[in-house]
């Protein structure tokens, strides 16, 4: 798909973006590396949405519907935490190149800036025993005072949840000691108008995991640190339907006003904030050979991703839940196949 899609009407692109991406998806359901797939295309103002597969295969196989809430473990820190750091930033309450101490008096990071936690450039590495079994103020204070900076600060860009889990913290003190998914929710969820929470409605969820002990995952988080922090996670922990991802594209966009935020805030992010590492502000860059602007891309844990190129106002919605009844690792294969063809 070249630059020149600009040149075609919106619903030519539709057909084209769906054409494209259809058949790849539904071959990850039919090969078994999930359920089920709800997906969508978007160019301008218009969308088409798809549906297929199940919600769920065990213990009993359950149909997937329209309008399910997915588990939308990272993308919680592009759709959530992201915006909330730029309206932050707008109201003078942060600054990109400030010190995370400045904010997080205990932070055992040095001075390491925002900019560097929201581009993965963080170098944090550190070991936490038992982590997953600690309770929560004393998992938050771990994080806090016993990571370290390594080697890779500034010059490599290593994906690490933490680096979210920093940046909420930070934004709850600057918003009165608020826990981080309240504000999300009060700041960008509710006066944006997206369908999605971090309370969803069980029935109304497609599950994560399950297993003969441990029963259904379904409504409850499946990231561990996330569903240990509970409210005060940035970095995921947010439920949303398709229909709701589709609004938030076409506020990045600019076709749906807002006011929290600049009407461009979505292009200024189509730039490399990194010493050559393509990463944005919470988004990883992909490049399109013929575009000079790179696209937005993030994915999630539980099979969920999202991509989309501001400018040529152009993108792809894929949401799944790959990690019922367990993780499936050849979704990965399949779902960087089908990016790199989407982009090719």
């Amino acid at each position: 798909m070249g630059f020149e899609v600009n040149q075609m009407n919106e619903l030519e692109q539709i057909n084209r973006m769906a054409a494209m991406v259809d058949g790849p998806l539904r071959h990850m359901v039919s090969s078994g590396v999930t359920p089920g797939v709800s997906y969508a295309v978007i160019a301008g103002k218009r969308s088409y949405s798809e549906y297929f597969g199940n919600a769920q295969i065990k213990p009993t196989t359950v149909p997937l519907t329209a309008n399910m809430y997915y588990d939308l473990a990272s993308l919680t820190k592009v759709i959530g935490t992201t915006p909330l750091l730029l309206q932050a930033v707008r109201a003078g309450l942060l600054q990109l190149d400030q010190e995370v101490r400045t904010v997080l008096p205990t932070f055992s990071g040095g001075d390491l800036t925002f900019r560097e936690l929201m581009t993965h450039t963080s170098g944090l590495e550190g070991y936490i025993p038992h982590r997953d079994e600690l309770p929560p103020d004393q998992l938050q204070r771990a994080l806090t005072t016993q990571l370290h900076v390594g080697a890779d600060r500034g010059h490599v860009a290593v994906y690490r949840d933490f680096n979210l889990l920093l940046t909420g913290w930070a934004l709850e003190k600057v918003y009165g000691n608020v826990p981080i998914q309240q504000i999300i929710t009060q700041r960008v969820l509710t006066p944006w108008g997206i369908q999605a929470t971090f309370a969803p409605d069980a029935a109304a969820s497609v599950p994560t995991s399950y297993t003969p002990a441990a029963g259904l995952r379904r409504g409850v988080v499946h990231d561990p640190k996330s569903a240990i922090l509970g409210a005060h996670s940035g970095a995921a922990g947010m439920f949303a339907t398709l229909p709701g991802l589709v609004r938030y594209v076409q506020i990045a966009f600019g076709n749906i006003a807002q006011t929290a935020l600049a009407p461009d805030w979505s292009r200024q992010l189509q730039r490399d904030y990194t010493a050559g590492q393509h990463r944005s502000i919470g988004y990883n860059l992909r490049y399109q050979a013929g575009n000079p602007r790179p696209w937005l891309y993030h994915t999630g844990y539980t099979g969920t991703f999202i991509l989309f190129d501001p400018t040529q106002q152009l993108g792809l919605i894929v949401l799944s839940n790959r990690v019922h009844p367990y993780v499936h690792e050849g979704f990965l294969a399949q779902r960087d196949a089908l990016i790199a063809k989407f982009l090719n």
